[in-house]
This record gives structure tokens, sequence and C-alpha cells, in this order.
């Protein structure tokens, strides 16, 4: 009996962060294997966006229904693959399941949701590590802290990475967006992160503040939704610019003219924008954790996690160009790892 590969995109595809991009690196790697493959995302949930309780529930009513009762006019054996850490409350006859795990964030950092949301995510969670068949995690970091904190069969993770968004292959650089904040090249450090705890933004705003009198033409860029940060309390310092979201095609010139980039999360589970910036030749500081160890590899310089730490090493690569441009190329180096085919090999271990 063949089998139909499913999809299910309707929330990840909502997220504009890690999650979406998962699910559109998981269909270009399957496309690359020439593995055909079904959505049925019909942004059911864009209806409940005014509200995030009403769409948590919207979105259980559909998986655990509507796509359910869709699933079973399938005749076929399905495989169905779901990129946002959740799997159906029911599993069907003929089937197998495979679930995303992109990190344990809200476990280590619970506050980042509401209690009803955490009661809703934990539930759901707990869920799909016990219904699937395959777990995918996106790096070795999150296969070890899923074999620490839960009782998973080690056989039963599988690590398949993430990749560049087809934004940053063969994009035209875009001056607009650089001029719309009256930036100049090489004249700012960027770094593209929601406001999220984890994140460490505030400390990364400290140690810029604390070096800005000796860099009065240089500006930090800080791309990215406000998540449960609160913008006003964490600086009005005139060098430092909130944009928000910005739209996908900007983002590899916003790399691409950038001085630096830093990246200096308490915790993440891989680190899109670590390869991002890579491949984009702009040299990169991240905080020294395992996961950007893992991902980053030597094409990163890396530092502590406080403001301090994180001042002395910008002051340090603002001041050495050489260095800079090592960094450059050990990234072209090390984005090589991350390329479209080398995902669809892993895919293809998994669906095997």
């Amino acid at each position: 009996m063949s089998k139909t590969i499913i999809i299910e995109e309707e929330c990840a595809l909502l997220n504009k962060t890690g999650i979406g991009q998962y699910t559109i690196i998981v269909e270009k790697a399957l496309n690359e294997l020439n593995l055909n493959y079904k959505n049925f995302s019909k942004n059911f949930l864009k209806i409940f966006s005014f509200n995030s309780y009403i769409k948590n529930f919207a979105y259980i009513f559909w998986y655990n229904f509507i796509f359910i009762f869709k699933l079973l006019m399938i005749k076929e054996e399905i495989l169905l693959i779901s990129t946002n850490f959740f799997l159906p409350f029911i599993k069907l006859k003929k089937s197998k399941y495979i679930t995303v795990i992109h990190d344990i964030r809200l476990f280590l950092y619970p506050n980042q949701a509401t209690k009803i949301g955490r009661t809703l995510f934990f539930r759901r969670f707990y869920n799909a590590i016990k219904k699937a068949d395959i777990i995918i995690a996106v790096s070795d970091t999150v296969k070890k802290e899923l074999l620490k904190y839960f009782y998973i069969n080690s056989d039963k993770i599988k690590v398949v990475y993430n990749s560049i968004s087809s934004n940053f292959i063969n994009f035209k650089v875009d001056k607009s967006f650089i001029n719309k904040y009256n930036l100049s090249e090489k004249k700012y450090i960027l770094s593209v992160a929601t406001l999220n705890q984890n994140k460490n933004i505030p400390e990364l705003i400290k140690a810029f503040e604390s070096i800005s009198d000796k860099y009065p033409e240089l500006k930090l860029i800080l791309v990215g939704g406000m998540g449960n940060e609160d913008r006003e309390k964490l600086t009005k310092h005139h060098n430092i610019i909130f944009t928000g979201y910005i739209p996908d095609e900007d983002l590899p010139s916003l790399y691409k003219n950038a001085l630096l980039y830093v990246f200096p999360s308490l915790y993440e589970g891989f680190g899109i924008p670590i390869i991002e910036a890579q491949y984009s030749n702009c040299p990169v500081l991240c905080s020294d954790i395992p996961v950007f160890r893992e991902v980053a590899g030597n094409g990163a310089e890396f530092c502590s996690t406080d403001s301090k730490s994180i001042a002395k090493k910008l002051e340090s690569l603002i001041n050495n160009e050489p260095r800079r441009n090592e960094l450059i190329f050990l990234g072209q180096q090390n984005v090589k790892r991350f390329s479209i085919e080398n995902i669809a090999k892993q895919l293809k271990e998994v669906i095997k």
C-alpha cells in the first residue's frame, strides 16, 4: 500500500519565527527528495488571530476534529509530519506520526506564557512525545535535553537541522531599508530576535550603552516582535532602534550591511540568525551556550551572557577588522553544513 505524506502547517505558517521557517525548510527538503506531500492549511486560524486564547482553542478544535476528519478520508497509509511541537490526541490506524521539537524553552522559562497557555502547551507537548513514532529535534543539543528531562527512548529521536530561507539565496542588495532608518553601511550592529526573556536583549542594550560614547556613529538595530519585554523600560537611547517585524525580503540586505551580528541568548533550540548572518558574510558574536557552539562551529566569537562580557567582545570586534574578516571566512565554511541538500539527507533517513 502506498503512503501519503501530510504536513500540518495551519499553526506553523502563522509563526513568523523559527517554526514557520522550519516548515518551509521541510517542504523544500521533501521537494529535493522528489517526495510528494499534501497539506490541509486553509488559513483557518487567521480568523482568530485577534485573541491568543481563542486561537489556541480554535487550533485544538481544528487539529482534533476537522483535520482528523480530513485524514480519515485518505485510504492510503499516512505519514503525518507536524512541525510545531504537537500531534492530534487521536492516533489513527495505518498511520505514522512525526513531531518536531524546537526547544524546551517553556519548561525553563515558564513565565513567558500565562498559566492557561502553559497548561495547554504542556498537555499538547506530552501528548506529542507519547503519540509520535519519531521525534525530530532541530539540534543535538535539543536531543540531549529531551533525553535528560523526559522519558524517551534515544532511538526515537532524530536530528534534522534548520537551513537558510530562500530569501537569502541569490538576493539582490536593496539599500532602501537601510536608508529608511538613516543607517550607513558597516555603521550598525544588528540583532534579530523576539524580545523574550531568553533572548537576553536587556544585557545587550546595557552593553551597547556602556560603549556608545566611544562610537557615536554606531547604532544598534533590534529587529523582531516585542515578546514579553517592555521596550519603553529597556532603553531610550537615541542610537538604539527597534524596528519590530520587517519583511523577510529585507533581512538579507540588513545582515549584509551590518558591521556585526550579535546573538546574546540565554537559551535557544537552534539559532537560525547565526547561519543567516554567516551566509550573508556578517561576522557573528554570540553567547557561549552549547547549542551555539554546535550551530556556529568556529565561525563565531563567543562571550558570556552578562553585559560587561558582551561589551568587551563588542569593542574587541569593532576595533579588529582582521578578526571580523576571519569570522566571515569561517562562517562561510560552516554554513555549508546547513544546505538544503544536507537537510534533505537527514530528513530522508527519518522518513526511511
